[in-house]
């Protein structure tokens, strides 16, 4: 008898241990801000252009983010000629959250960073040329980011605008609206 109700009461106690337990990893669970972050662009698309970003926090205030989007164009001009574009950008930026109150990747939010672009131009006529380019320049930009934590949670909202720097086209504004999930 004496076996059974030791055998009982150390089951109890395991049970309020492990709901002890459960209800500080609760706490935590509010606390807790994501380190990863997997993006769309959603208004890209109505360019024709697919675009997939990664956002991994290295620090309280800091995360580092990696762009890349494909774009896929056919243009039609006079006399049955017609050029069908390839684009792929590859962006990395260095992300500081600048809310007091918010830690990364939340809130305001500036940043700069390194990219490159490859374009591939076949223009279809009676010379068939085959233009072939790669670009290599900078950006900056500053926008907010939203984490939704009840409902939606994990769903990532942000906005931002820029400028890019190119070695052939120069100057380029950015407007980037994505969707993601974060964990």
């Amino acid at each position: 008898m004496k076996k059974i109700g030791s055998s009982i009461l150390i089951v109890l106690l395991t049970i309020v241990s492990i709901n002890a337990q459960e209800v500080v990893n609760e706490k935590e669970k509010i606390a807790f801000m994501p380190k990863h972050i997997i993006k769309v662009f959603p208004l890209n698309a109505l360019n024709r252009e697919i675009g997939i970003g990664y956002e991994r926090v290295i620090k309280p205030k800091m995360s580092l983010n990696f762009i890349l989007i494909q774009e896929f164009d056919k243009r039609h001009f006079i006399n049955n000629t017609y050029e069908r574009n390839y684009n792929a950008l590859f962006q990395t930026e260095l992300r500081f959250y600048l809310s007091k109150r918010k830690k990364a990747p939340e809130g305001w939010f500036t940043g700069g960073g390194l990219l490159a672009e490859y374009n591939n131009i076949k223009i279809i006529n009676r010379s068939n040329k085959d233009i072939f380019r790669f670009e290599v320049g900078v950006s900056g930009k500053m926008g907010y980011q939203w984490i939704l934590k009840k409902g939606l949670k994990g769903i990532t909202i942000e906005a931002a605008i820029g400028v890019e720097y190119r070695n052939i086209t120069e100057f380029n504004t950015v407007l980037d609206f994505t969707i993601g999930y974060s964990w």
